[in-house]
């Protein structure tokens, strides 16, 4: 394994550490070496090859969706009278961890798409059915739907008759497509 790739797989374990402070700073770093060309470039070629002895962007993808849960976990499991500030905070907290997501997205499929439909449905689907995640991430998860999964032909044929389905038995997820849709309506 090579020394970025080595970086990468430490800060992705660290990510799942109890305190918050450690998993902060483990964020940052992680967004760094996201963008790294040496391992930009090995985790392409490991999710090219199918190999899944190797780290690769759906590997490293399951590290981003367990460090999501725990924060989430946290953000839910914490003191709920608490001043406006702290509701601010934790409000940009919450949009971070969705940003983080799209931006993870965006950084494995910028060349081509690396991550498996399987893993991004799977995750939207767990995310949507999840009642208080669902209603913190959920327009997010139908924007990563749309721009980042049904704008992708490869995708496409991806995606069982079942999975069609089930997105579209998403009350949740219907509400938003088209809200979503009237948004892009509007704007073009």
């Amino acid at each position: 394994m090579s020394l970025a790739l080595n970086d990468l797989l430490i800060c992705c374990r660290q990510l799942e550490l109890d305190r918050a402070t450690e998993r902060r700073r483990e964020i940052e770093k992680f967004k760094r070496l996201i963008q790294d060309p040496e391992t930009v470039q090995h985790l392409d070629q490991h999710s090219d090859s199918k190999q899944g002895k190797y780290l690769n962007w759906d590997a490293v993808f399951r590290f981003l969706q367990k460090y999501i849960q725990k924060e989430t976990e946290c953000l839910r499991t914490a003191r709920q009278n608490v001043s406006a500030s702290t509701q601010a905070t934790r409000q940009k907290k919450m949009q971070e961890i969705s940003s983080l997501v799209k931006y993870f997205i965006k950084c494995a499929n910028k060349r081509a798409p690396r991550l498996k439909c399987q893993e991004l449905l799977n995750y939207i689907m767990d995310t949507v059915k999840d009642s208080s995640s669902g209603t913190i991430y959920g327009a997010d998860c139908s924007n990563i739907l749309l721009k980042d999964i049904l704008s992708v032909r490869k995708y496409w044929c991806e995606i069982s008759q079942q999975q069609w389905l089930d997105v579209c038995e998403k009350e949740k997820l219907r509400k938003l497509f088209h809200s979503l849709l009237q948004r892009e309506e509007l704007n073009t």
